[in-house]
């Protein structure tokens, strides 16, 4: 997509357990779904979050975070469709954002 700055995955490692997006099925069968800091259900084994950090020498520090309807800034297409008469018209869907598709899926 021509993006000129590093990209990282969580892959591999623990951190999207350890910040609370990411849930075994274990847990997803007990309900021991501590999402957004404990304050509403996560969607499943994955839900949305977004994590921002600065490192100063070996010191990282975490600047930014957010979940669910926090991240709407990152999809532009609901800053078009909010001003539609019929919004996000997500009622009748399974999940919110049923309809998003990558661009490789169309």
């Amino acid at each position: 997509m021509g993006w000129t700055f590093p990209w990282y995955s969580s892959f591999g490692s623990s951190f999207n357990e350890d910040f609370g997006v990411s849930f075994s099925p274990a847990q997803v069968a007990a309900g021991e779904l501590a999402y957004n800091h404990g304050t509403m259900a996560a969607f499943g084994e994955e839900s949305p979050g977004l994590s921002a950090f600065r490192r100063e020498g070996d010191r990282v520090f975490l600047t930014y975070q957010t979940f669910a309807r926090g991240l709407d800034m990152l999809n532009g297409a609901y800053h078009h469709l909010d001003v539609t008469s019929l919004g996000r018209d997500e009622a009748d869907l399974p999940w919110s954002q049923a309809w998003l598709r990558r661009h490789d899926e169309y």
